[in-house]
């Protein structure tokens, strides 16, 4: 699962705030519990001490010290009490303890108060062997004139060892809880999520020429309808959109053709003319040129519009490939020879694929063509053909002048020229590499650029491999070529040079 997909992050805020609420829950059982222990304990003191005060201290001055001390001994006998007792007068001890056992703890040795703000409050003091004790000194005024001074005290390991089990508990529990809670979250999630799920598989699959297809509609009657909806309702937008402008450059181009054929016509009539000035030739000739790269590119966008509307008639045949590579190399080998540029053909083993031979064979020349027009004399271009994985990979590597860097997103589209004024020149109309984005989108394909300045480029395309075992291939091999295409104004499309 992605760390930035929707499920993940509404796990994660989940579970963040669960966090935030155990870990308050904790504190808040820890201090609760931590309290409640120690006003309990302080709670058992002070009753203690007036118990003392009350049933024996008050009694003592009538009926004498050998009953204080008997009664004494019969309720905190020595050495087992729990709280400890002491029970002193003018600094003499009349009735002690003694220390506390199971655990021990020396809590004989212990001062007598001296502060009086020690007197009637609960203080902390630390035994001879090292424990933590609370001690509750009560003052009572006798007859005689003297203060009685009853101090009750416990030992507070046992409250600290049970806060300690309490935390370690809650420590080993609050993971446990976090964990259950994530996997629940994610396991929750999945359910709610899945509708979206199944809209993005099912929009991720239409593509520019399965618009007719609409996302399903999730009938919950809440955000997830609407936005199936409003999805479906976006689709019929696009599609309308993208058949008005497959029709208006399917029949802009159809309209342009007659015009252009007949100026054409009438051009080449008004050449035929006899001592015709030069001048005029000159000009007429300039305008019968116009005219044919007008004719191109009415004829490429007609092209466009056809492979990108489904219109075009794509022949699926399976296509050995690489003899399609090197046949068109050499027609092409006479461009390289002029400008003595090295064209070097890597494509050992026979590649198979299914597709249209006359349309691959177009997208072969306008990745070499431009290649020959945007390389040095001199230089050199190397196309390789192999197989990877499920992919026919066709690669076009040039030491050319290469592609700007803010250039490389918009090569593939319509009329978009790197060098405007050079490729005018060359007779370039923008438009080759476009149709070779829509032959390649038209046969499950792909092609990709990728270039440095004054470094060269390297074309990629890749098309669906067709998997043949050797007697397939060898009786595809013999079989005899398919008729010709009856697509006649189109061949010409295929060696002429583009940009």
């Amino acid at each position: 699962m992605s760390r930035n997909s929707l499920r993940a992050r509404v796990t994660a805020f989940y579970v963040s705030m669960l966090v935030i609420a155990l870990a308050v829950f904790c504190f808040a059982v820890y201090g609760g519990v931590r309290a409640y222990l120690t006003n309990s304990m302080e709670r058992t003191l002070i009753h203690t001490a007036e118990t003392i005060i009350t049933d024996y201290v008050v009694p003592l001055d009538t009926k004498g010290q050998s009953w204080f001390q008997n009664e004494m001994s019969e309720s905190y006998p020595a050495g087992i009490s729990d709280p400890f007792v002491r029970v002193s007068q003018g600094g003499k001890v009349l009735y002690e303890s003694g220390d506390i056992r199971e655990p021990f703890v020396e809590v004989s040795g212990l001062a007598l108060p001296a502060d009086p703000s020690a007197l009637n409050s609960v203080r902390r003091v630390t035994a001879g062997t090292g424990q933590p004790l609370m001690i509750y000194t009560k003052s009572y005024a006798g007859q005689r004139g003297s203060s009685i001074l009853v101090q009750t005290g416990a030992n507070m390991e046992p409250l600290f060892h049970l806060l300690h089990s309490l935390v370690v508990i809650l420590m080993l529990v609050m993971p446990v809880i976090l964990i259950g809670a994530a996997v629940g979250g994610h396991l929750l999630m999945a359910g709610p999520l899945r509708p979206v799920v199944a809209l993005t598989e099912k929009a991720e699959s239409i593509v520019r020429k399965e618009l007719g297809e609409r996302l399903p509609i999730i009938h919950s009657g809440d955000e997830l309808e609407r936005l199936s909806l409003a999805l479906n309702r976006m689709i019929d937008r696009l599609e309308e959109a993208l058949a008005h402008n497959q029709r208006f450059s399917a029949d802009a181009s159809h309209e342009l053709r007659t015009p252009l054929t007949i100026i054409r016509g009438e051009l080449e009539a008004l050449l035929e003319i006899p001592s015709l000035a030069p001048q005029a030739v000159e000009g007429i000739s300039s305008a019968l040129d116009e005219s044919d790269r007008m004719s191109r590119i009415v004829h490429n966008l007609m092209t466009i519009s056809r492979l990108d509307s489904g219109g075009e008639r794509i022949e699926m045949r399976p296509l050995e490939l690489t003899g399609a590579v090197k046949t068109t190399l050499d027609h092409m080998s006479l461009l390289a020879d002029e400008k003595g540029i090295v064209v070097t053909c890597d494509a050992p083993a026979p590649v198979w694929v299914t597709g249209d031979a006359m349309r691959l064979k177009q997208v072969i020349v306008n990745i070499v063509d431009n290649a020959i027009k945007y390389t040095a004399e001199g230089g050199r271009i190397l196309v390789s053909l192999q197989a990877r994985d499920e992919n026919a990979v066709l690669t076009v590597t040039d030491t050319g002048i290469g592609i700007p860097a803010e250039s490389l997103p918009f090569v593939f589209e319509r009329f978009y020229r790197t060098d405007k004024a050079r490729s005018r020149e060359s007779g370039g109309t923008g438009l080759g590499l476009a149709i070779v984005k829509a032959i390649c989108t038209a046969h499950n394909g792909t092609v990709s650029v990728e270039s440095s300045e004054n470094q060269g480029s390297t074309f990629r395309v890749q098309l669906p491999l067709l998997r043949l075992s050797p007697k397939e291939a060898a009786l595809l091999e013999s079989s005899p070529a398919p008729p010709a295409d009856s697509r006649s104004e189109e061949t010409a499309d295929v060696f002429p040079a583009k940009s």
